[in-house]
């Protein structure tokens, strides 16, 4: 007997550890496909292109009516959500947290940036049951003012999302 060989009984059965080798590798090939499927689709989850398209369209629409270029665009995402850059020329910031994380996170972050830089800040998106219609809170910070809290009314449209009013809620 090849001494890199070996049996044994189980279940009343001869079981050859090269057969066993066999049959793990060829359940792995099987198995493996399967997890990979599992995780590009977990993957493309997070991936949740209607809050992408609202946000674009926010941005877009506040870069437009800006009366100067905006220096920062801060993003405040949940952690399962996209990063994705809206740039425009402007420097990117997502503040990811959960809810109980973001008081934290976003105090420490606005406590330390730079008062001289202008921003943007997109908060959260509420959608109605449907989701045909957004409601999104944005902060907006220009040196030479002080910030102004808005919130922006959107609708679906067969292109996208589109800004239909705003609503000042608090200019400080």
């Amino acid at each position: 007997m090849d001494p890199g060989f070996t049996e044994s009984t189980m279940f009343g059965e001869r079981v050859s550890a090269i057969g066993v080798g066999r049959g793990i590798r060829r359940l792995a090939w099987l198995v493996a496909p399967v997890l990979l499927l599992l995780a590009l689709a977990g993957c493309a989850g997070w991936w949740d292109s209607e809050s992408h398209k609202v946000r674009a369209a926010v941005i877009s629409y506040e870069l437009e009516k800006a009366s100067a270029p905006i220096d920062d665009l801060v993003i405040r995402l949940s952690p399962r959500e996209f990063r994705a850059d809206y740039g425009g020329g402007s420097r990117m910031v997502w503040l990811v947290s959960n809810s109980l994380e973001r008081r934290y996170r976003e105090g420490e972050y606005f406590k330390v940036r730079d008062p001289q830089r202008s921003y943007l800040f997109v908060q959260d998106i509420r959608y109605d049951g449907p989701r045909t219609g957004a409601l999104v809170r944005t902060v907006l910070y220009d040196v030479s003012h002080l910030p102004v809290t808005k919130e922006l009314e959107l609708a679906k449209t067969d292109d996208g999302w589109q800004v239909n009013s705003e609503r000042i809620v608090d200019s400080a």
